[in-house]
């Protein structure tokens, strides 16, 4: 299996909310991040569990790629993530990027980096801008 087509399987597995077939792509010892989250999950039982946390609490959700490039072993792909919340009365449409690097045909690391602002909490507030000059 090609890098690109592992990349798809793991977007349509996803899609599909199938998780045992989404854990068969992952190597072992993969590394699955989510920085928005805070998240960073090592080897396919922890894979497993944050992907069933995030079926769990999502009615649905939805990777849509618009733009792929591969070099090699690695894939940086764009595109957008619909999902809706159990607890959330409308759905959100956000940004993502995403790397994924595989070896011997498994992901041995995959990254998703979602554009988040439009639904960070009004407490938050902006992060690299000082106290003073929050616009709350």
């Amino acid at each position: 299996m090609s890098v690109e087509a592992l990349f798809k399987s793991y977007c349509a597995s996803f899609n599909a909310r199938d998780l045992e077939r989404l854990v068969s792509l992952f190597w072992p010892y993969a590394l699955f991040e989510m920085p928005l989250l805070g998240q960073r999950i090592v080897g396919t039982s922890e894979i497993r569990a944050g992907h069933r946390r995030i079926f769990d609490l999502s009615e649905y959700a939805e990777i849509d790629i618009s733009a792929i490039k591969a070099s090699g072993p690695v894939i940086i792909a764009e595109g957008m993530l619909e999902s809706k919340l159990l607890r959330d009365n409308r759905p959100v449409e956000m940004p993502l990027a995403m790397t994924m690097q595989d070896e011997g045909r498994k992901i041995v690391r995959l990254s998703v980096y979602l554009d988040a602002r439009p639904y960070r909490l009004w407490a938050d507030g902006p992060i690299l801008v000082p106290r003073d000059q929050h616009a709350y």
